[in-house]
């Protein structure tokens, strides 16, 4: 099963009703399931929650919600001609194939379409993620060995 393959699965599982399902095929088996925390084997990690925005006396609010900072952030990174390379899944974050091994890119480097970015962690399975296109990388945002959200920002960088 291919990763888009894998994520279209998770995704309708988290839709359905369902609290556990198992998909097997060609010699691969997946388990999913829900239930309580105490149940999961390993340590959940929940997405944030929203901040919440609350009228001042003039009726401006006090914080922005997280969608008009990312909205805000998005169109910063428009006017700097960069965008931004997100986690395409929920995994643990590795800048380079081992602890002692140097990372695959550093800020500043000219990137090749193909060439390796990252490593992420999911289910005990190392995913590579490849550039889909020439870029230099502008930041590294994600931590080195930390848990990364899906959609959470990976990278900034720019064309070339």
């Amino acid at each position: 099963m291919d990763m888009k393959d894998l994520f279209t699965l998770v995704e309708w599982f988290e839709k359905s009703g369902l609290s556990e399902l198992t998909w097997k095929r060609e010699g691969e088996e997946i388990t999913l399931r829900k239930g309580p925390l105490s149940a999961l084997p390993m340590p959940f990690y929940s997405q944030p929650q929203g901040v919440v925005s609350v009228p001042a006396a003039g009726g401006v609010p006090l914080a922005a919600s997280p969608a008009g900072a990312e909205a805000t952030a998005e169109a910063a990174q428009a006017a700097r001609g960069t965008e931004l390379i997100k986690a395409p899944l929920v995994g643990t974050f590795y800048r380079s194939p081992a602890p002692d091994a140097p990372p695959f890119i550093e800020k500043g480097d000219q990137v090749k379409k193909g060439q390796i970015l990252c490593i992420l962690e999911a289910m005990k399975l190392m995913n590579e993620f490849q550039a889909d296109f020439d870029l230099e990388v502008v930041e590294i945002l994600a931590e080195n060995g930390k848990m990364v959200e899906f959609g959470a920002p990976l990278f900034e960088v720019r064309r070339l």
